[in-house]
C-alpha cells in the first residue's frame, strides 16, 4: 500500500478526439468509392478522403473516384471532407466493406448561427495564444510545431465568463517538424475553462509524412514510449511491468481523529481491472472504482526539456506519474489500445502537458 502524495495542483486535462474510435489492428481492406454533390448529383474532385487519425489518405479524382487498396485496417472511420460541404463519416467494418464501392454524397454545408465574439485585435491575440498552448500542448514537440489557417478559427462564449469555445469551418494544417507531419485536423469544437483548468477538443485528423519518415523514427520512438498510447497498449497486453509502469487504484482514505483526510494508493493488476466487452468481441471493457494513478519508472527524452521549460507535475527523480480519471464506472478500448468514448477518461499529471502535437497516428508502431 503506497501513500499518495498529492502536493501540487492538479489539472484535468480531456482529450476528447472523436477520432479514438478508430480501431486499427492488422489487417487487409480493399475498398472504392465516388463523391458527388448531393443536391446536383455531379461529381466533386478533390475530395480529402481518408481513415481517421491515420496516415491513409487520397483525394477524390476528375470522376470524384478514390480507391484504397490493401490497407492495414480492420474496423475504423472513414472521412470524406470538403471544403463547403458536411463532413461525411462512415463506420468502416472490414469483415462487412471489404471489395464494397460506396456512394457519398455530401451535403453543402448551411451557415449556422453562432453567438460569435466580435473582439479587438489585442484579444484575439490572446485568445489564438491561449488555444495554441492548449491545442498544441506545452511539450518539445509542440514547440517546434506551426500552425496555419488560424484566421478561420472563430471563438464564442464558454460555459462561464473565463472560458471560451473555437472552432474552424477550414482544417486546420499542422506542420510538425519534431515527428514529420503534416498533419490536417477539421477542428469541431474546443472549449477552454480557465476556472478549472479543463480544456478538450475533437475533430478528424490526417497524417501525411513530410518526407522520408526514416528521419524522424527516433523522434517519432521517443514520443511514443511513455504516451498514454504506450500506456493502454501496455495494459491490455498485460506487459505493464515488462514496459515499466505501475499501476495502481487512488481510494480516499477515511478521516479519524488522529488522521487527517488523506488518499491511498493501492497496486492493481490489469486482470483486475479489465474484462471482454460483452457487446462487441472487437473491444475490452475496463472498470475503475476510483482513480488510477499510473507511474512510469523511466526518463522519457521530454521529461529533460520540459524540466527545463517548467516545474513538471506528477514528476519523480526517475520517470513520473500521471492519473486517468473516469467519469464513469468503467469505459471501452478496442484491441489496440484506443478508447471508444473519449469523453469517459481524463488525464492527470505528467500527461496533461502532452496534447495535439504529441499524438501519433493510430496505425502508427514504434518499429515503423
Amino acid at each position: 500500500m503506497v501513500k499518495n502524495q498529492l502536493t501540487f495542483p492538479f489539472i484535468i486535462l480531456c482529450l476528447l478526439f472523436q477520432v479514438f474510435f478508430s480501431t486499427v489492428v492488422s489487417g487487409q481492406l480493399s475498398l472504392s468509392g465516388k463523391v458527388v454533390n448531393g443536391e446536383t448529383g455531379l461529381p466533386l474532385p478533390g475530395v480529402s478522403v481518408y481513415f481517421n487519425n491515420t496516415s491513409i489518405g487520397t483525394s477524390s479524382n476528375d470522376k470524384g473516384e478514390f480507391f484504397f487498396r490493401n490497407v492495414d485496417l480492420v474496423n475504423t472511420e472513414l472521412i470524406v471532407s470538403s471544403i463547403g460541404f458536411e463532413i461525411l463519416v462512415l463506420k468502416i467494418n472490414a469483415a462487412q466493406t471489404n471489395g464494397k464501392t460506396f456512394l457519398c454524397q455530401l451535403t453543402p454545408k448551411e451557415e449556422q448561427m453562432k453567438d460569435v465574439l466580435i473582439l479587438s485585435d489585442a484579444r484575439r491575440k490572446r485568445f489564438l495564444e491561449i488555444f495554441k498552448e492548449n491545442f498544441l500542448g506545452q511539450t518539445r514537440e509542440a514547440d517546434r510545431s506551426s500552425m496555419q489557417n488560424l484566421k478561420s478559427i472563430y471563438f464564442t462564449r464558454g460555459t462561464n465568463a473565463t472560458g471560451f469555445n473555437a472552432y474552424s469551418d477550414t482544417p486546420i494544417i499542422i506542420t510538425n517538424s519534431q515527428l514529420g507531419y503534416k498533419v490536417s485536423f477539421q477542428l469541431v469544437e474546443f472549449s477552454y475553462d480557465e476556472t478549472n483548468g479543463t480544456t478538450y477538443f475533437y475533430g478528424y485528423t490526417r497524417y501525411e509524412e513530410l518526407g522520408e519518415k526514416q528521419r524522424w523514427i527516433k523522434n517519432r520512438r521517443d514520443a511514443y514510449f511513455g504516451s498514454t498510447l504506450h500506456f493502454f497498449r501496455s495494459l491490455i497486453n498485460d506487459k505493464l511491468n515488462e514496459e515499466g509502469y505501475d499501476l495502481y487504484l487512488v481510494k480516499p482514505m477515511a478521516k479519524s481523529e488522529k488522521t487527517p483526510a488523506a488518499d491511498i494508493a493501492v497496486t492493481i493488476t490489469p486482470a483486475q481491472v479489465i474484462s471482454v466487452s460483452e457487446k462487441d468481441t472487437g473491444y475490452l471493457k475496463i472498470t475503475v472504482p476510483g482513480k488510477l494513478m499510473v507511474q512510469y519508472r523511466r526518463n522519457p527524452p521530454s521529461k529533460n526539456y520540459l524540466a527545463r521549460k517548467m516545474m513538471v507535475m506528477g514528476s519523480m527523480r526517475l520517470g513520473f506519474r500521471a492519473y486517468v480519471n473516469l467519469t464513469e464506472a468503467y469505459f471501452f478500448i478496442d484491441r489496440n489500445g484506443i478508447v471508444e468514448n473519449p469523453l469517459s477518461v481524463f488525464f492527470g499529471g505528467y500527461w496533461v502537458y502532452e496534447r495535439a502535437a504529441n499524438l501519433l497516428p493510430f496505425n502508427y508502431q514504434p518499429g515503423d
